[in-house]
């Protein structure tokens, strides 16, 4: 892993999500982008004084946002991020995350703790588009740094993925438990997610094999997580549609509702 973008709803200030994520990029280390969406300005409707001045408002935010980058790259450096960057995009984040994303190795945004929450479209978004995402709650207590993850696995590709992906946090990782869903078949040339860890040099200090229906499945998670009392759940996303119409399957999205840790995501 060498780069890390985290969206920043704010250009003022990097609080939450944006520390947890240059903490993390200091941990690592990896570079760190910042990256702040301006709304894109339209036809203001009302007097055209009005609208000639929302217009000058708007302007000068972007520009205040684009001169925000030097103060974010020292902001960082304080906090040991060796390279740091700071993009401005214009459009719809959803849109701006996911083009980015094909260029970094991952993202780092704002999740929440509760089912709904109005940035649920942006992550779903992001992660559906194909990028490594980690959905940081607003609750979250975890430092910016992986000292104990939690991977859970249940044989489906993208949870095979999203484990494969993770391999850069789980090395170094203090400690990794890993909550496997036994699917019964066991036949020959299926993945063993153990093995996999293992054979990358992975410390792996517990397993868990459990057997249980798709609707437990997200209580199964969380509850493994709160037990080994992990700082980062690693999970494969399920979900589907077109790009736009893009909705978490029932597991993904109860683990990120009810989630108070960071969850790492790949579809």
């Amino acid at each position: 892993m060498r780069d890390i973008v985290v969206h920043s709803a704010d250009y003022r200030t990097w609080l939450g999500v944006v520390r947890y994520a240059a903490q993390l990029a200091a941990s690592l280390p990896v570079s760190l982008t910042g990256l702040f969406v301006a709304p894109r300005s339209g036809p203001v409707p009302g007097p055209p004084k009005l609208a000639a001045e929302m217009a000058a408002y708007a302007q000068d935010e972007l520009h205040n946002a684009m001169l925000a980058g030097r103060d974010f790259t020292a902001w960082a450096n304080q906090l040991g991020v060796t390279e740091a960057f700071w993009q401005v995009a214009i459009g719809q984040p959803h849109d701006a995350l996911a083009m980015i994303g094909d260029w970094h190795d991952l993202v780092v945004l704002q999740g929440n703790a509760s089912r709904g929450f109005p940035g649920e479209r942006l992550v779903c978004e992001t992660v559906l588009s194909g990028a490594a995402c980690i959905a940081v709650p607003e609750a979250n207590n975890a430092p910016g740094r992986v000292v104990h993850a939690m991977v859970a696995w249940n044989g489906s590709a993208a949870s095979s993925r999203a484990l494969h992906a993770a391999l850069p946090l789980l090395k170094r990782a203090k400690v990794v438990s890993l909550l496997q869903q036994n699917a019964g078949h066991g036949g020959c040339g299926e993945p063993d997610a153990l093995a996999h860890l293992r054979a990358h040099g992975v410390p792996v200090a517990a397993v868990e094999t459990v057997t249980g229906a798709d609707e437990s499945a997200s209580g199964q998670v969380l509850a493994y997580a709160s037990d080994t009392r992990a700082d980062l759940i690693v999970m494969g996303a399920s979900g589907h549609g077109r790009p736009g119409e893009r909705a978490f399957g029932p597991t993904t999205r109860a683990v990120l509702a009810q989630s108070r840790l960071p969850v790492f995501l790949k579809h």
